[in-house]
């Protein structure tokens, strides 16, 4: 990280703890990766039980000290990340990814606020997309229950709040357009500046958060490039342009909380991103490595990483260890 390049640094990395270094060695690498405590103080990124975890079950996938946030002062990005970055993208959003348009962009987002402002001995988080698989559900008690409800693009609950739930503590988007009703202003916006067909990416993350969405901008984080980057190298093996919004929404919860439910996941019968509030259906396969995100997410279920709820579309979610009884 350049840091004598205008924007001293704030880390939010991920923990670094060398207790399980050893045992780390001793376990091989996961069959999807081949194919390709946190407790109450949550901006240190104190490796918990659930990092462990996921460390031992993955080693050839995590790795410690990988930025999640960028802040103001953490600088330009290093030339490796911006690499990266720039070969993700067309040829027309090239122009709009410099050091001169991410300082005007900071110079708006104070980051003064904390991104997770939680007391407890465990932090209970709930990943929630926007699968039709969630209509009739009745999820929304058991979503609400959770300590941080994390939701993704657009996220309506209005009208859907028997199985969506009401609550959410942190919105993951890229820059595209919300309406009103698909957001919650008094969550923290969690922003992804990785998105292709954008091109004046950080004028168009403060023309969306400044003025279409009004956001109170103490409470707008900025995801680290970096963290993308190291999502796609290490977690999905380089496939396609990057991450969906929603797998990068299920890694941050997986490296801060102790213990992650996801719920709206998961493609129809004909392998299309579907929502619960609208009827059309799309293939995002062209963009994000979809299928390889869903056999993972599975593949760390059977590991007990995290739990995924399959809604309408999957047999008896164990309800019985469900969030709410595992305080």
């Amino acid at each position: 990280m350049n840091e004598d390049m205008g924007f001293a640094s704030v880390r939010h990395r991920v923990p670094c703890a060398a207790i399980i270094v050893a045992a780390l060695l001793l376990v091989p690498p996961p069959a999807a990766a081949q194919d390709g405590g946190a407790g109450d103080n949550l901006e240190t990124s104190i490796r918990g039980p659930l990092q462990q975890r996921l460390a031992m079950a993955y080693p050839a996938s995590f790795r410690e000290g990988v930025e999640i946030f960028w802040e103001p002062r953490d600088g330009w990005v290093s030339e490796e990340v911006l690499s990266w970055w720039l070969s993700r993208l067309p040829d027309e959003d090239l122009g709009g990814v410099t050091q001169e348009a991410a300082e005007e962009m900071f110079s708006r987002i104070s980051a003064q606020a904390p991104v997770f402002d939680v007391r407890g001995e465990r932090v209970l988080c709930a990943v929630v997309g926007p699968s039709r698989n969630l209509l009739e559900s009745r999820y929304g008690d058991l979503i609400d229950a959770h300590d941080l409800v994390i939701r993704i693009n657009r996220a309506p609950t209005d009208n859907f709040e028997t199985d969506v739930g009401t609550k959410t503590t942190h919105h993951v988007v890229w820059p595209r357009p919300l309406v009103e009703g698909q957001y919650d202003r008094e969550a923290v916006l969690l922003m992804t500046p990785v998105a292709t067909n954008i091109e004046e990416v950080f004028d168009r993350i403060l023309e969306l958060v400044v003025g279409s969405w009004e956001w109170n901008l103490e409470r707008v984080r900025i995801i680290h490039p970096e963290f993308v980057k190291y999502i796609h190298e290490n977690w999905t093996g380089g496939r396609k342009q990057y991450p969906s919004t929603g797998f990068v929404a299920v890694m941050l919860a997986l490296h801060v909380c102790d213990e992650v439910d996801v719920f709206g996941f998961g493609a129809d019968v004909l392998g299309r991103w579907d929502r619960y509030y609208e009827d059309d259906a799309v293939d995002a396969s062209g963009f994000h490595p979809s299928d390889f995100e869903g056999r993972l997410r599975e593949e760390m279920e059977t590991k007990g990483i995290l739990k995924v709820f399959q809604g309408n579309r999957g047999g008896s979610d164990r309800e019985s260890s469900a969030s709410e009884d595992r305080r």
